[in-house]
């Protein structure tokens, strides 16, 4: 398994370059099963490539509790403009929640790994979990939704929950 980038790595803070589905070297397929196992086995809703090391617009996530899908070239095409506020955590920075407003629902448009264009429109956790890993696409963090007071004070409880699990 290859594991996640630590918070402090620059490919978090990149826009990560477009799935080349001309690039005979790329295997988008094998990519798909790659990314899907890797969500997994780090037990997350979402996973971007970047998290484990891949500088590609690419990401996974659950859209349902059993049904997950990978996302070649993502974009949202609408939000709504009503939003939910909702504490919210990132695979990149282990147990740090932080209270993050995101909308409520999102139109989308991506591609399968056969380069097959989608749209869909995602409501509530997979709206919010398709926002979250779309920041990662434009090499933006959810750290970057709060203010200094907040990320201290979420860095505060965080510690103290790292320290409770050693």
């Amino acid at each position: 398994m290859i594991a996640l980038v630590p918070e402090t790595d620059p490919i978090l803070k990149i826009e990560p370059a477009s799935w080349d589905f001309s690039d005979s070297n790329m295997n988008a397929e094998k990519f798909y099963d790659l990314m899907k196992e890797h969500m997994m086995y780090h037990q997350g809703l979402g996973l971007a490539a970047t998290q484990i090391g891949f500088p590609f617009k690419v990401f996974t996530m659950f859209v349902t509790e059993k049904d997950a899908v990978v996302c070649f070239n993502p974009e949202i095409t609408k939000e709504s403009d009503e939003k939910i506020l909702m504490k919210e955590g990132c695979l990149s920075y282990p147990s740090l929640l932080l209270n993050i407003r995101r909308p409520k629902e999102v139109q989308v448009r991506y591609q399968l790994f056969t380069g097959d264009t989608v749209t869909a429109n995602f409501v509530e956790l997979a709206a919010r979990i398709f926002h979250h890993e779309m920041d990662h696409m434009k090499g933006k963090t959810f750290l970057d939704y709060v203010s200094n007071i907040q990320l201290r004070q979420a860095r505060r409880k965080q510690k103290l929950k790292t320290r409770k699990v050693k």
